[in-house]
């Protein structure tokens, strides 16, 4: 069994060097979409089922934890005309996540969001506007509850 986890953990490692073209701490299968628009810094954690859409661009800061089961969503259909049009179209902007920033389990970060310096995303938020920088958020949408120390 302990040989198993070895060479399942060496292949998640694979896996992360392959996506990324660096070495990330990878704790779990997760998924990137066009990996080509997503750019992650040094010393990152990436948990369980975590999901990367990187449609138009993601850009992921030094010393970032994405615990399990986070969305990066960085594309979406547009709401005006979604019931008239066949083919809905759709709105593209870019999530960036600055250095030290923590995302916690099943926090949704949606299109043009930026997750300030050294903040924390509570389990479960959806966020859907900036962040400051030594935030805590949480909540749907989420909303500023603390500080961190800065």
């Amino acid at each position: 069994m302990n040989l198993f986890r070895r060479l399942s953990h060496y292949l998640l490692q694979l896996k992360g060097w392959i996506v990324f073209g660096k070495r990330v701490g990878i704790l779990g299968n997760f998924t990137v979409v066009n990996p080509s628009n997503v750019r992650i810094g040094i010393h990152c954690g990436i948990n369980k089922d975590v999901f990367i859409l990187g449609h138009h661009r993601v850009e992921i800061g030094d010393y970032v934890v994405l615990s399990a089961r986070v969305m990066i969503i960085d594309t979406g259909l547009e709401l005006a005309g979604f019931a008239k049009a066949e083919f809905p179209a759709h709105v593209s902007a870019p999530v960036r996540i600055e250095d030290g920033a923590w995302i916690g389990a099943g926090a949704i970060i949606l299109p043009g969001v930026t997750v300030g310096r050294k903040s924390v995303v509570g389990a479960g938020s959806i966020v859907n506007r900036d962040v400051p920088p030594h935030s805590v958020v949480a909540g749907n949408p989420a909303r500023v509850i603390g500080r961190t120390d800065e």
